[in-house]
């Protein structure tokens, strides 16, 4: 893939992630947990395709026999689709939003505090 290309692309998810809570509080007829099921099992489907067709059959065969590791990340990934799209039906979408926006913040400060603390415990040790 070519860096132009890659960063169109880049764009587009983003326009396209950004539009999901304008979009999922339009959804008044349905509740939150079938918009979190119908939108998983779209996407579910969409990436089965690109996959396949991007990588080829031995791209399942590969995923089959990945490390514990992959398959953690997996979930975790699962846990915060799940829990972005009920947050989107039950508050409104700026506090997501905001939410989410922080969440790296808030990950290196937790970082920061951690290491430090843990550079301290190693150094006590000696």
């Amino acid at each position: 893939m070519t860096h132009r290309r890659a960063v169109w692309l880049m764009v587009l998810v983003t326009l396209l992630w950004s539009m999901a809570g304008v979009v999922t509080r339009h959804l008044d007829a349905a509740s939150s947990f079938e918009v979190t099921f119908w939108r998983s099992a779209f996407n579910a489907l969409a990436l089965g395709v690109a996959l396949t067709v991007l990588r080829g059959p031995a791209l399942w065969f590969g995923l089959m026999h990945s490390p514990a590791v992959v398959w953690f990340s997996g979930v975790c990934w699962a846990v915060m689709y799940t829990a972005f799209m009920l947050a989107l039906t039950l508050t409104s979408v700026a506090n997501v939003l905001v939410s989410m926006a922080i969440g790296p913040m808030v990950t290196a400060l937790f970082s920061w505090v951690f290491c430090a603390a843990a550079c301290r415990c190693v150094a006590g040790w000696r």
